[in-house]
C-alpha cells in the first residue's frame, strides 16, 4: 500500500512542482487567485455539516509497487508523477509483462479511464530503483482544475497522445510494424475528437487522409443513379485505405452520430515513404469498411427495418450502455414483479416500466419482429453524463464497472439526476418518514395475488436532506454477498417469464455487432448476459419436465392396465395409493412456487425456473390425481374435491393461455409500452373530452356525437376489431374518419367539423385504450379464481387425506 502524506504543506509543495497545476497556487493582489478551488481540492470544505473534498492526495509508492493495473476500472481517479518516474507495462502476446515507456515528473496518466469510461489499458508501476511520489487526483477536481489553462491544455494533450498511442499500439500489433515504422506513423498522425453531426468527409471529395474510428458511430450516404443509399457503422474500421497508393474520391458522405474519437494519417506525408505506404496499403485492406449496405439484407423490407433499428439504438444511446436492462415485451405479462422486487431490495423501486422502446428484427425475415423496452433504469454508460456535475465525487464508476452512488458523500444537490438523459436517478429523502397509508386487507390481498399496479415511487415533498439513488446492479445487497462468483439482479431474478435480461448491447443486438470493425476490440467488460437467446437451465427444465411427465404417465397407465387400482403390489400399496401419493407430492411441489414468489432479498433461483417447475409438477399432479380417481366419482366429498381440482386445472390453463397470447397482442397494438396507471388516466381524459363534445350546444353536432360517433366507435364489435385487425392507431383513426363522411356532410360550419373529427379521434383512441386495459387485466385477473379454487382444493384434499388415513388405520 502507498504511504499518504497527510501534511498539507507537502501537498502544496508538490503542486508547486507540477507545471500543469501549479497555477492553482497563483497569487493575485496578495490572495490566492483560485482560493475556493484550492481549499476544496487540498483541504476539503464543510457545507452545512457535509464534507466536500479534498480531491488530491500525495502518495509515495515503494520501488516497483503497482499504481494502476491493466483491465481495472478506474473511472474516478487519475495521476500525476511528482518525482522520480513511473514505468508503463503492457501484456505481450506471449503473456509476459513488457515495459514500453517511462513517465517523467509532471506527466499525467490514467485520464483515459476517467474521460472515456474505459478500463485501464496498461499497468503503471513506481520506478524499480527508488520510491516514486504520485499526485492522485479525483474526478470532481476536473471541474475545478479545468479553469486553469495550463491544466486544461495538459489534460487535452495527454488525452490525445494516449488516444493516439492506443490506436497505434493496436495497429502495430496487427500489422507487425517495426518500432521505426510505428514512430513514423506517429509523426504523421493526429488524434481528434468530433461532436455529433460533424461531417467527416463528403462524397466526391479527394481522399487525402486515412481515418481510424476509435469510438463512436457514423452514417454513410451516397446517391448512385440518383437513389439514396445509407447505412451505419461503428468503430474499428479504417477509411481512405484506397487512397494510399492512388488518387481516388470518397464514394460516400460520412456524418458522425455522436461524440467520436478519430485518428487521422496524412496521405500526403505517407506517400513520401514508399515502403511504409505499401506496408500499410497491404495490411489495412482487411480493416477497410465494407461496401455500403453490404452488412444489411438485400431484401427491401428487412433492410429498412434493420436500418431503422440501428438508427434507433445508436441515437437513443442504448448501444453505449455497458450493462443494459431490456424487456422482451412479447414475454412481459405486465405483472410488475420486477418493480416490486427492486422496491423490496432497495426500499424504493429504481426500475420503471417506462423508457425507450425499439422494434427490431431478431432474424433476417420480416416476421421475426421483437419489441424491446429499455426501462428507466441505469444502463451504466461508457461515457456517463451523470458524473460530470457531481461536486463531491459521490457518484462514480466502481470496481466492477458499474456506476454507483456513495450515500455518505452525496450532498443531495441533484446534479446527477438532472444530467442523466434517461431519467434513471431519483432524489429521495435521506431519512424516510413512516408511511401513513393504512394497509387494509384488500391491499394485502392484492399484494399477495400481485393483481395490483406497479409500485410507483411516492412523490418527494422534501426540499432538503435528499440523497440520490439509482440502480447499482444490486451490489452490496443480500443478493450479491461477498465472495459470490456470479451476479444476480433482483428484477431479472424475479421475472416469472424471463422477459428481463441484463445484456451487452453489441452482443445482444446482432445488427449492431455486425457493423463494428476489427481494429478496436471490445473492452467494456459488460456483465449482462442474453437469456432471451441462450438460457440453458430453462431448456433443461423443459426437457426434464417433458421426460418426467411422459415417463410417469406411461408407467402409471401400464401399472393400471396390469394391476388395476385395487390390487396390492407391495404391502398395503396399490395403484390407487401410488397415484395418490405421487399426485400429492406433485401438488406440494406446485405450492413451492407461490412461496418462492414472495422471496425477494435472497437468492433462491430465478423465478422463471420455479414457474416452469410449477407448470410441469401441476401437470404431473393433475394426471396422477385424475388417474387416482378412476371412473367412480365416490361420495360427496370426493366429488367436490374432483370438481375443485378440475377448476384449478382450467384456471391454470387459462393463465398459461393468457400469458402466451395477451402480451403478444399488447405488443402489436400498444406501440410504446404503457403502465396500467397511464392507460386508466388516459381513458379518464378521453371520457371527459367526449362528454364535453357530446354536450355541445350546437346541433346537429351534439346529436351526431351522442347517437352516431360514440355508439359506433365504443361498441363491442369495435373492441373486437382492435384484437383481430391490430391496426396502427393512426391508420384506424384515418379509416374511422373516412367512414364518417356522411356525418361530416351534415355539418355546415368548419368549426363543428373540426370538433366532430376530435370526437372521432377521442372515441377511437378510447376504444384502443380499453382494449389495452382489458389485456392488462386478463394477465392478472385469472389469478384470484385460480388461487381461490386451489385453496378450496387443498382444504378438501386435507380432509380427504385425514379420512383415508382414518379408515386405513381401523
Amino acid at each position: 500500500m502507498p504511504r499518504e502524506h497527510t501534511s498539507r504543506r507537502e501537498v502544496l509543495n508538490a503542486i508547486q512542482t507540477l507545471p500543469s497545476i501549479r497555477d492553482l497556487l497563483a497569487i493575485h493582489d496578495g490572495h490566492y487567485e483560485h482560493e475556493l478551488d484550492l481549499e476544496v481540492s487540498v483541504y476539503g470544505r464543510n457545507y452545512n455539516g457535509k464534507k466536500v473534498g479534498p480531491y488530491v492526495r500525495l502518495l509515495t509508492y515503494e520501488p516497483g509497487e503497482p499504481i494502476i493495473s491493466a483491465g481495472d476500472w478506474g473511472g474516478n481517479t487519475f495521476y500525476v508523477v511528482v518525482n522520480s518516474h513511473a514505468e508503463v507495462f503492457v501484456n505481450a502476446p506471449n503473456g509476459q509483462s513488457l515495459k514500453v515507456s517511462e513517465l517523467p515528473p509532471g506527466q499525467q496518466f490514467g485520464e483515459m479511464s476517467v474521460l472515456a469510461g474505459v478500463p485501464r489499458n496498461a499497468t503503471v508501476k513506481a520506478a524499480a530503483a527508488q520510491p516514486t511520489q504520485i499526485m492522485e487526483v479525483q474526478r470532481p477536481a476536473l471541474r475545478l482544475l479545468r479553469k486553469i489553462k495550463s491544466f486544461a491544455d495538459a489534460l487535452d494533450s495527454t488525452y490525445r497522445r494516449h488516444g493516439r498511442d492506443s490506436i497505434l499500439a493496436a495497429l502495430t500489433t496487427r500489422l507487425n510494424l517495426t518500432p521505426e515504422q510505428a514512430q513514423e506513423i506517429k509523426n504523421m498522425s493526429l488524434f481528434r475528437v468530433f461532436s455529433k453531426n460533424h461531417i467527416l468527409f463528403r462524397e466526391g471529395a479527394a481522399v487525402d487522409r486515412v481515418y481510424f474510428i476509435q469510438t463512436g458511430w457514423l452514417r454513410r450516404v451516397n446517391y448512385p443513379n440518383g437513389q439514396k443509399m445509407e447505412d451505419y457503422l461503428g468503430r474499428g474500421f479504417a477509411y481512405g485505405v484506397d487512397g494510399v497508393l492512388k488518387n481516388v474520391m470518397w464514394p460516400y458522405t460520412v456524418t458522425l452520430m455522436g461524440r467520436t474519437e478519430v485518428l487521422e494519417i496524412s496521405i500526403a506525408k505517407l506517400r513520401q515513404n514508399t515502403l511504409l505506404r505499401e506496408t500499410l496499403a497491404r495490411g489495412l485492406s482487411e480493416l477497410g469498411p465494407p461496401e455500403i449496405q453490404s452488412r444489411v439484407s438485400t431484401r427491401p423490407v428487412v433492410r429498412e427495418k434493420t436500418l431503422a433499428a440501428q438508427q434507433a439504438l445508436i441515437e437513443t444511446g442504448l448501444v453505449d450502455g455497458t450493462n443494459l436492462l431490456v424487456m422482451d415485451m412479447d414475454l412481459c405479462v405486465r405483472c410488475g414483479n420486477c418493480s416490486l422486487a427492486c422496491h423490496r431490495v432497495h426500499g424504493q423501486s429504481r426500475l420503471m416500466r417506462r423508457g425507450i422502446q425499439v422494434t427490431r428484427l431478431e432474424a433476417p425475415r420480416p416476421s421475426a419482429v421483437q419489441s424491446i423496452l429499455s426501462p428507466s433504469v441505469c444502463m451504466h454508460c461508457k461515457d456517463p453524463e451523470c458524473l460530470t456535475g457531481c461536486p463531491t465525487g459521490a457518484i462514480g464508476r466502481f470496481g466492477d464497472g458499474q456506476i454507483d452512488i456513495n450515500k455518505s458523500t452525496c450532498i443531495g444537490c441533484g446534479d446527477c439526476a438532472t444530467q442523466c438523459p434517461y431519467n434513471a436517478i431519483s432524489m429521495i429523502p435521506r431519512r424516510e418518514k413512516a408511511s401513513e397509508e393504512k394497509v387494509t386487507f384488500a391491499i394485502k390481498l392484492q399484494d399477495y395475488l400481485r393483481i395490483g399496479t406497479d409500485p410507483l415511487p411516492p412523490p418527494v415533498e422534501a426540499t432538503d436532506d435528499l440523497v440520490a439513488v439509482k440502480c447499482n446492479l444490486c451490489n452490496n445487497t443480500s443478493l450479491n454477498p461477498k465472495g459470490s462468483k456470479t451476479q444476480a439482479y433482483s428484477c431479472e431474478e424475479n421475472c416469472p417469464t424471463g422477459a428481463l435480461a441484463r445484456i451487452t448491447p453489441t452482443k445482444y443486438f446482432d445488427e449492431i455487432g455486425a457493423i463494428q470493425g476489427l481494429l478496436v476490440m471490445d473492452r467494456t467488460h459488460a456483465m449482462g448476459r442474453n437469456i432471451h437467446r441462450s438460457d440453458p437451465p430453462r431448456r433443461l427444465s423443459h426437457i426434464a419436465g417433458i421426460i418426467l411427465t411422459v415417463l410417469l404417465t406411461a408407467l402409471t397407465i401400464l401399472g393400471l392396465n396390469h394391476y388395476g387400482l385395487g390390487e396390492r403390489l407391495v404391502s398395503f400399496l396399490n395403484m390407487r395409493w401410488i397415484t395418490g401419493l405421487v399426485g400429492l407430492v406433485g401438488l406440494i411441489g406446485v405450492m413451492l412456487y407461490p412461496m418462492r414468489r414472495k422471496i425477494y432479498t435472497k437468492r433462491k433461483g430465478a423465478l422463471r425456473y420455479w414457474l416452469l417447475s410449477h407448470l410441469y409438477l401441476g401437470v404431473i399432479g393433475g394426471i396422477m390425481i385424475l388417474l387416482h380417481g378412476g371412473t367412480n366419482a365416490g361420495g360427496l366429498l370426493t366429488t367436490a374435491l374432483m370438481i375443485t381440482f378440475d377448476l384449478v386445472i382450467l384456471t391454470g390453463l387459462f393463465g398459461i393461455l393468457a400469458y402466451q397470447v395477451a402480451p403478444r397482442i399488447l405488443t402489436k397494438i400498444e406501440g410504446s409500452p404503457l403502465l396500467i396507471d397511464d392507460l386508466l388516466q388516459r381513458r379518464d381524459e378521453l371520457q371527459k373530452e367526449l362528454a364535453e363534445l357530446g354536450a355541445s350546444p350546437a346541433e346537429p353536432l351534439r346529436s351526431l356525437v351522442r347517437n352516431k360517433i360514440i355508439p359506433r366507435f365504443t361498441s363491442f364489435g369495435y373492441l373486437l376489431r382492435q384484437y383481430l385487425k391490430r391496426e396502427p392507431l393512426d391508420a384506424m383513426i384515418k379509416t374511422a374518419t373516412g367512414d364518417s363522411e356522411a356525418e361530416f356532410q351534415q355539418l355546415q360550419l368548419p368549426k363543428d367539423a373540426e370538433r366532430l373529427g376530435r370526437a372521432i379521434e377521442a372515441a377511437v383512441t378510447m376504444r384502443r385504450v380499453d382494449a389495452l386495459i382489458y389485456l392488462h387485466r386478463i394477465c392478472k385477473w385469472w389469478l384470484p379464481p385460480h388461487v381461490a379454487t386451489t385453496s378450496l382444493m387443498l382444504a378438501l384434499m386435507t380432509i380427504h387425506i385425514i379420512q383415508v388415513i382414518y379408515y386405513a388405520s381401523r
